[in-house]
């Protein structure tokens, strides 16, 4: 790189990693703001616990906990949006300056301007890759956390909200802990051929068999008699509860919800195990293929609105920007996560980048420099 190809690139950065600060850090405090008791809350309990020896200071370490590991899932969300935005300053800031008249003077295409800022994102893009691969599925847990789940890291321990088995039964339960299978407060609510509940199964506790059934401590089954809603009676303890849902199982539907934060490699095996949601899975794994190409492209897409060989009015600039990249964003991502039936995932997540590949190239080869 020669020296005007650094300075460039230097500048982009310092751009994108200002924008994306000002951005990660308006989130967290309107949150902070709204989830405060709940902060304060959790740094009592831990400060109770003799964790920390002041409020105050455990406030300030739950903040850090549980917003920290956010900054790389922002950064996935945000690496597009935030790459066309620091294109958009630094430019702004080269053509007020009136360098772009310089390098145009020296002889310096405005298409190497375009160049570096456009490897400079490819790098960005290459970290986030790194980041939806690596980081972010060692981070999932955390990630995972509600407000109510401050400074806990546990992964294996989860709530089982209404599932459905293989009998049409629901099941759920206060708190799963998949590695000793057993699970807190367990419910079952069996059906009849109608989809009315005939049958309310309730324990304090369950531990999983192998064998294919819930071991119950205490359970109590309850058996609807009549029709109406005061008919439920026919009170018996009951010791066990057949189902397909073993730990394993509940672990694999909780990270089909979370499959946006595994690794291609997790999700392939997630694909083997629940092959009923392969389609939604396989369409997040090319989605990560195609955004990486629609970030790029969309950035080539709006250079030549600032790559200009006099100097123009900014604001105009700006919101021909605005108006070009973010609904191209907005569109593209919504066509790769769009279901059609009989189209594959891998056609709609690409579709976008094949669109956008003949108009960015065009539109730079147009640029008059």
């Amino acid at each position: 790189m020669i020296l005007i190809d650094r300075h460039i690139a230097f500048r982009f950065i310092v751009n994108f990693l200002t924008l994306f600060c000002l951005i990660f850090i308006f989130v967290v405090s309107v949150d902070v703001v709204l989830q405060f008791d709940s902060f304060v809350e959790a740094a009592s309990r831990a400060v109770e616990q003799d964790r920390f020896s002041s409020t105050t200071f455990a406030t300030l370490i739950a903040i850090l906990d549980f917003h920290g590991p956010r900054v790389f899932q922002s950064y996935s969300f945000l690496v597009g949006l935030v790459s066309v935005a620091a294109a958009g300053f630094t430019l702004s800031q080269m053509q007020r300056s009136r360098e772009l008249v310089a390098m145009l003077a020296a002889g310096i295409p405005l298409q190497r301007v375009a160049v570096t800022i456009f490897l400079m994102a490819c790098l960005l893009n290459g970290i986030q890759v790194f980041n939806q691969e690596f980081i972010i599925p060692r981070l999932a847990p955390v990630l995972l956390r509600e407000h109510a789940q401050i400074l806990s890291k546990t992964s294996t321990e989860f709530p089982v909200v209404m599932t459905r088995d293989a009998s049409d039964n629901l099941f759920s339960g206060r708190v799963l802990d998949a590695d000793r299978g057993v699970i807190e407060d367990i419910l079952v609510l069996t059906r009849d051929e109608d989809g009315t509940a005939d049958r309310r199964i309730s324990a304090p506790r369950a531990v999983w068999n192998a064998e294919g059934y819930w071991v119950l401590e205490s359970g109590i089954a309850i058996d609807r008699v009549g029709r109406d809603e005061g008919s439920m009676q026919s009170q018996q303890v009951i010791e066990r509860f057949e189902t397909d849902l073993s730990p394993h199982s509940l672990m694999v539907r909780r990270d089909q919800e979370r499959a946006q934060m595994l690794s291609t490699r997790q999700i392939g095996v997630l694909r083997d195990d629940a092959s009923t949601s392969s389609g939604r899975l396989a369409r997040i794994m090319w989605t990560r293929i195609g955004g990486v190409g629609v970030n790029l492209l969309v950035l080539l897409l709006i250079l030549p609105n600032f790559l200009c060989r006099l100097p123009g009015p900014l604001l105009l600039q700006s919101v021909k920007c605005a108006a070009i990249g973010v609904p191209v964003l907005m569109l593209s991502v919504l066509v790769m996560l769009l279901p059609v039936s009989g189209v594959s995932p891998a056609l709609m997540a690409l579709l976008p980048t094949a669109v956008l590949i003949p108009i960015s190239f065009w539109r730079l080869a147009a640029l008059k420099s």
